[in-house]
Order: C-alpha cells, then sequence, then structure tokens
C-alpha cells in the first residue's frame, strides 16, 4: 500500500495576498504564476480561477489538471527551495492539451529557479 503526504494547499486570502505583494510574477498566455519562497522547505499551491473561465465543472478541472502537474513535477531541481506558488488561469488554458501544459509549467519554474539562484549570487534581478 502506497502512503502519500498530503499536498500543501495556499487556503487563506491573507496567504494568496502576501504572494501577491511580494512574490515574483511570471506571465504565460496560458496563466500567470506568482511566485515566493516562504523560508521552510515547504512547497504549496494555490490555483485561482474566474467565473469568466467558464462554469464550475470547467474551473475545477483547470484546478485538477494544475494540481496534478504540480504533484508529479521533477522535484529534484527545487526540493531545497521553499517556496509558495499561485496561478491565476487565463482563458487560453482551455484549449491545451496536458503536454503543452506541463511544458509551460516547467519552464515557468525553470524561470523562478534562474531568478533565485541570481538573488543568492547577489547579480542584478529584472
Amino acid at each position: 500500500m502506497k502512503v502519500s503526504k498530503k499536498q500543501e494547499t495556499l487556503r487563506s486570502s491573507q496567504d494568496f495576498r502576501r504572494v501577491y505583494s511580494q512574490g515574483r510574477k511570471f506571465s504565460t498566455p496560458y496563466f500567470s504564476a506568482f511566485i515566493l519562497k516562504n523560508g521552510g522547505l515547504e512547497q504549496r499551491l494555490g490555483v485561482t480561477v474566474t467565473r469568466k473561465i467558464g462554469s464550475a465543472v470547467v474551473r475545477n478541472r483547470c484546478k485538477r489538471r494544475l494540481r496534478e502537474i504540480f504533484r508529479q513535477r521533477d522535484r529534484a531541481a527545487l526540493d531545497s527551495v521553499g517556496f509558495d506558488l499561485v496561478i491565476n488561469v487565463k482563458p487560453e488554458m482551455l484549449a491545451m492539451d496536458h503536454r503543452q501544459l506541463e511544458a509551460v509549467f516547467a519552464s515557468t519554474l525553470a524561470r523562478f529557479q534562474e531568478f533565485a539562484a541570481r538573488q543568492v549570487r547577489g547579480e542584478s534581478v529584472k
């Protein structure tokens, strides 16, 4: 029997607001990602999908897809970094297949990793 650790999620509006105000924004045509180091090793995800995206079924499908990609991602690169990640879904995400979404998500996390590494080295960050 496989025992899985429950995935940590952002739940309170205070946590979301903190990530929005203090975090780094990465935009893609399909979603906007706000990422903030949280000082620990915990990696938490929050997903927002507005009503203009579609019905409750469509919105929940978007959230499930992103949570699954977050769960399956390559953890080796970011295991030593604790971060809070908030994703705001854009309507264009509905037309994407799973592989495309995985690729965009991975590239966004790679951009964050590069950004975090430059911060540690003390290089100027744009």
